[in-house]
């Protein structure tokens, strides 16, 4: 049998593909953020034409310069974002909005903005679950095999896999383990960002910057977003790929499971605590004893094994007719063993 070193070391090393697979979804949602930012710059620069630029205003200049009537493109704008929405909670929720806005032909400087805030970080909310329900969707097939695919590998026997069961893969991707499913903290986080670059438009107004300075302003004020999506990003990864795993555990036979903490100066001590810990499958919490934890939880887990599984194991791994047992060599690579072992291919 393998050493604890050897399991830990390749839990920590399955982790580690996961998260680098974020790096990409991460990457697009910087992306839409920029280009979000990019589209409201350019309406700030055409509602606010050069009144502001240079001239420091009074509470009352700015909020009369603010309340005027423009025309309102409002309608044109919605019109134009609706369509490119992809996911139908989302779109939704910004019907609703707009048919909640008694807009007429004209409309005041100040909410144009605001709406403009409000329509152009919806792009960017649905950017972000549409990349990140599939990257989830991924996630769970990849764990699910890589943890058998490493468990037949280290013990050196084979036998077959089922197929991710289409039901568990639903039920992962739809609990709400953290008390607010991942694609409202996505919503709730594009709120949040929009206060905050509407904050950033008045005061500026106020102040009388520059377009460029303000523009500024709100480009390093959209990393505050692409910063809260990776957070949850990484941790619904590795909320995503513990609880596959613990799947390819019931499929191999095995009941428990060890806590594995990354043992680091950026380990916290709830982690720490929970370190090597054995825990029963059937008694597995999300955020208890099961990572994550917390925020940007690292931690993951190794099977807990013992003569009586293994030798389960060794009787699946064995042909009936002819008595052989099926191996899994050191050297064989993991689509040899997806082919070998799996239905994924067939």
């Amino acid at each position: 049998m393998r050493s604890d070193t050897y399991w830990s070391n390749r839990s920590n090393k399955r982790m580690e593909i996961y998260h680098k697979d974020s790096n990409r979804v991460i990457l697009k949602i910087a992306n839409a953020y920029e280009n979000a930012i990019k589209e409201i710059n350019q309406d700030i620069e055409r509602m606010l034409d050069n009144f502001m630029i240079g001239n420091a205003l009074t509470k009352l200049e700015a909020k009369k310069f603010l309340n005027q009537k423009i025309k309102n493109e409002v309608i044109n704008q919605y019109k134009k974002i609706l369509p490119t929405i992809e996911d139908e909670k989302l779109k939704q929720k910004i019907i609703a909005h707009i048919e909640s806005q008694a807009y007429g032909a004209r409309i005041t400087r100040l909410e144009a903005l605001k709406q403009s805030i409000y329509l152009n970080l919806a792009t960017v909310a649905d950017v972000e679950l549409r990349e990140s329900e599939k990257l989830y969707t991924r996630t769970i097939n990849k764990a699910y095999y890589l943890n058998c695919y490493d468990i037949q590998k280290g013990v050196g026997i084979g036998f077959n896999i089922a197929t991710m069961p289409t039901e568990v893969i639903e039920e992962i991707l739809k609990t709400n383990w953290s008390g607010i499913h991942y694609s409202d903290r996505v919503w709730r986080n594009s709120q949040v960002m929009a206060k905050k670059l509407e904050q950033v438009l008045l005061k500026g107004v106020m102040t009388g910057k520059s377009y460029r300075k303000l523009a500024i302003e709100l480009e390093e004020m959209s990393e505050d977003g692409v910063f809260a999506a990776e957070r949850l990003i990484r941790t619904e990864m590795t909320y995503i790929s513990n609880r596959a795993e613990l799947q390819a555990y019931r499929e191999c036979g095995i009941e428990e499971y060890i806590f594995v903490a990354t043992l680091d100066s950026r380990t916290s001590k709830p982690c720490r605590k929970m370190d090597r810990k054995r825990i029963k499958i059937s008694d597995a919490v999300v955020g208890e004893n099961l990572p994550p934890l917390h925020p940007w939880c690292r931690s993951t887990t190794r099977m807990g094994i013992d003569d009586e599984v293994l030798a389960t194991m060794q009787r699946r791994a064995r042909n009936p007719e002819t008595g052989r047992t099926y191996l899994v060599p050191a050297n064989m690579s993991y689509y040899e063993w997806k082919t070998q072992f799996t239905n994924e291919f067939n």
